[in-house]
């Protein structure tokens, strides 16, 4: 595709589509980040706006909506009491919209804890791999690939439907998902691992979902382990900086929602609003 195809396709002259949304429309397909939530909790509270709004999909005829990102946000504004939010909302059918996973960067936990405790879990097949055989699509019972700080890598899978799948990974990463001993990155250079996490000790990677499987998950009520979905959008709405008091006011979701629409054409009059197609690091998260 040319690239004038390519930006026509992206429609980049329109805007992303925010509105204010009831919490009990959104429905979540993964666990909040315990270690990342109590410091959203702390900050959305003394700072007073919503920066960044989650990203949504409608996925029923009821008019709810799965968050594909910002659990996180959305479970500490609902701990601080609020009933609604402002969301961007994404066409999962988009074909420019992909599901992708984070890795995980274990701190501490060696090689011996993780053979150990997932001897445990039954039904897993745990063989020595290395990661660039781990991750082959004509697996379709591949789960997750662990690459140590000794560099010896090892593949885990489990056979049966995508539903066990779920309910495997997350006995997986319960192991360590909440506790403050790892976090979520998107690159495998063991030596930038080294130098980023003095006490690196494993990475995981993870199996890459279908959108058909991802909606199965949804559908089922299962969740995946916090931190594994990783979503790439066409756009994506930043710094859009809502005050919080305008969401948790006593004004009607449609009220709130002409609010949110006169505020988004003030920054479109006064040429305040980029579009950026190069890859993002955010440093404020």
């Amino acid at each position: 595709m040319s690239e004038n195809n390519q930006n026509n396709h992206l429609k980049i002259g329109e805007l992303p589509v925010l509105k204010i949304v009831p919490m009990e429309k959104l429905v979540f397909h993964e666990d909040p980040d315990d270690e990342r939530l109590l410091r959203l909790v702390s900050r959305l509270g003394s700072d007073g706006v919503l920066k960044n709004p989650p990203i949504v999909a409608e996925f029923s005829r009821t008019g709810r909506y799965v968050i594909l990102d910002g659990a996180n946000r959305v479970t500490a504004l609902t701990k601080l009491g609020f009933k609604d939010l402002a969301v961007q909302v994404v066409q999962l059918e988009d074909p420019l919209l992909e599901l992708y996973c984070w890795n995980h960067a274990v701190d501490k936990l060696d090689r011996p804890f993780f053979e150990k405790e997932l001897e445990k879990i039954k039904g897993l097949d745990i063989r020595n791999q290395t990661l660039e055989n781990a991750r082959s699509d004509d697996d379709p019972d591949f789960l997750c690939h662990f690459i140590f700080n000794d560099s010896h890598g090892m593949a885990v899978s489990c056979p049966g439907d995508i539903i066990e799948k779920v309910h495997k990974l997350n006995s997986i990463t319960s192991l360590y998902i909440h506790s403050p001993l790892s976090d979520r990155v998107s690159y495998i250079n063991l030596e930038h691992l080294r130098r980023h996490y003095p006490n690196f000790s494993a990475l995981l990677t993870f199996r890459r979902f279908t959108k058909a499987e991802f909606l199965e998950i949804v559908e089922s009520g299962a969740k995946l382990p916090a931190g594994v979905t990783r979503v790439f959008l066409p756009k994506r709405a930043l710094g859009l900086n809502i005050p919080l008091v305008i969401l948790q006011s006593q004004l009607t979701i449609e009220d709130k929602n002409r609010w949110l629409d006169e505020l988004i054409l003030h920054m479109v009059r006064n040429k305040t609003i980029r579009f950026y197609r190069e890859a993002t690091f955010v440093f404020d998260e």
